[in-house]
């Protein structure tokens, strides 16, 4: 079942269906935090909530889908977010969802960091996100 909450016009979806490395291949234009961020407490806690809830033993994959009109802080949040919680994974994919090439070019970008590189592979955005399905550490993508 998915979730929905609606803060201001923007609506959070998130189901439980499923770190700091960086790279210029994968995070080609990661914005800046803002340091006039304020507020989204209410939303940045659903975050925090949803992927590490101790009450839940099983470690599946979680996704957490963020959306709403443009200007109204979505690029933000994650970055906070993940400010706030990268002590808790060891990577950290920033994928530019823009269009269909920005995603196939970000994960064709992951495939250029070091680890991804010694699994050997192919340089595809298939090979990515196997190698990324294969990955036994928390990881976030944004």
């Amino acid at each position: 079942p998915t979730d929905s909450v609606d803060l201001a016009q923007m609506h959070i979806y998130y189901n439980n269906y499923g770190n700091r490395m960086t790279s210029d291949g994968v995070i080609p234009l990661m914005p800046n935090p803002s340091n006039r961020f304020t507020g989204r407490t209410e939303v940045i806690a659903k975050l925090k909530k949803h992927f590490f809830n101790t009450n839940n033993s099983a470690q599946n994959r979680k996704f957490f889908l963020l959306c709403g009109m443009g200007g109204i802080g979505k690029t933000q949040i994650c970055l906070k977010f993940v400010e706030e919680m990268s002590d808790y994974f060891s990577s950290v994919f920033w994928i530019d969802a823009s269009s269909v090439g920005t995603i196939t070019q970000g994960l064709k970008g992951i495939c250029n960091l070091p680890a991804a590189q010694s699994s050997g592979l192919d340089g595809s955005s298939e090979s990515a996100l196997h190698w990324i399905g294969l990955l036994k550490e928390n990881y976030v993508m944004v």
